[in-house]
């Protein structure tokens, strides 16, 4: 499949720089086509593959071109209702700020290809219950009520709306969270109530984003391709003193290392930043990880690496402790969730109990994560903690 990997991130190189793409030689359409689909990044390919004629199978190149009409007739009805929101919390005079996916289209050179299932806002948190029932009253469900983040649908609408956006710390380097919850000084005003951060500030919290994402299981290549386009389009405007300044005081100076070198490697896109680029072979591992598990990284990869990456030993008490950890987590790593739990550790029965009813939907998801790490192989969970080493987590 590497035929098809250096491919793919040629593509969509390509159509960043907006330069005509080399002929795909010995990739397999088929193979790209699914690559591109669990990577979320179907509508890009699709275009470049219709709009420059590089699949020779007429079937396929059908394929490409409905997905590319697809995308765009979605981001068509997305954007259009998102932008209804928008004006609808203006009205109520709720202070939001717009991010992620519904901002960084904008970067892209047909923003319309740029694909998000969901659209995220922050609100103020004195602003959590008027929102709420604003919502409600607008014929929204409530599909998760995990604070700090909140999930609502309508039909095919789904929002997430923040009241912190960073709920967990990336790692004990740096207090991730306490960082963050400064967003609204970095906001700037649009209009009286709608917010947009600025792009310096942006930019960390994409970064900050994707090593959260690492923390978990992974992060694909759309958020790798997110930071380029984003980088492309404000590069030589942003203020990179003082993005390198904050990069060292959330630890994340080495890691921000390895997504711009990966980010000129892959999509031919320089920063100008000043910084030494990663190591061949780390690069090399990080290209494999990336590609091979999809959007979120969730894509043919076991969830019990992603756990124990974080862990000391392997042992069997290690993988026992885990176990255990993750069944009856500390009143600060589950606090942000479960706001009652601050200054009152005593109530932590209360939230082990709240969360599994909360999570009882996926108990057998649960059970076979805990399968999967007493079966773990040392070998991979170890090179998995070297890699994450290595790229500066």
């Amino acid at each position: 499949m590497e035929a098809e990997y250096t491919y793919l991130l040629h593509l969509l190189g390509a159509h960043l720089r907006e330069e005509t793409p080399g002929p795909a030689e010995n990739a397999d359409w088929n193979t790209l086509f699914s690559l591109a689909q669990i990577h979320g990044v179907s509508g890009i390919v699709g275009y470049m593959g219709m709009r420059h004629a590089l699949c020779p199978d007429p079937g396929m190149a059908s394929e490409l071109r409905r997905l590319c009409m697809g995308t765009v007739a979605l981001y068509g009805r997305r954007f259009a209702l998102a932008q209804a929101l928008d004006q609808e919390l203006e009205q109520a005079g709720i202070d939001h700020i717009l991010m992620k996916g519904y901002v960084l289209r904008d970067c892209f050179p047909v923003p319309e290809l740029r694909t998000f299932t969901d659209i995220d806002l922050v609100i103020r948190p004195e602003d959590r219950h008027r929102c709420h029932e604003r919502m409600l009253s607008l014929g929204f469900a409530v599909k998760d009520d995990w604070e700090p983040v909140y999930s609502y649908h309508r039909g095919s609408e789904y929002y997430e709306i923040h009241t912190r956006i960073m709920e967990i710390d990336v790692s004990d380097k740096a207090d991730y969270r306490g960082y963050f919850d400064r967003a609204w000084t970095h906001a700037r005003p649009v209009s009286a109530h709608s917010f947009r951060f600025t792009p310096e500030f942006h930019f960390l919290y994409l970064l900050t984003h994707i090593a959260k994402h690492l923390h978990g299981s992974g992060a694909g290549i759309r958020l790798y391709l997110d930071v380029a386009a984003f980088v492309q389009h404000h590069g030589k405007a942003l203020d990179w003193l003082w993005i390198t300044e904050q990069l060292r005081e959330l630890k994340l100076l080495d890691f921000a290392r390895t997504v711009l070198s990966a980010a000129e490697v892959w999509f031919g896109v320089r920063c100008p930043m000043d910084f030494a680029p990663i190591p061949e072979e780390t690069l090399a591992a990080f290209t494999a990880f990336t590609l091979e598990a999809g959007v979120f990284g969730h894509h043919n990869r076991d969830g019990a690496l992603s756990a124990m990456k974080h862990e000391a030993g392997t042992e069997p008490a290690d993988r026992a402790r885990l176990l255990l950890r993750m069944a009856f987590p500390s009143a600060d790593s589950i606090r942000s969730r479960y706001t009652y739990l601050q200054g009152r550790p005593w109530l932590l029965p209360v939230a082990w109990v709240h969360r599994l009813i909360k999570t009882s939907a996926g108990t057998e998801q649960h059970l076979e994560t805990a399968r999967q790490i007493i079966r773990a192989d040392t070998e991979e969970v170890d090179h998995l903690k070297q890699l994450m080493k290595d790229i500066g987590l």
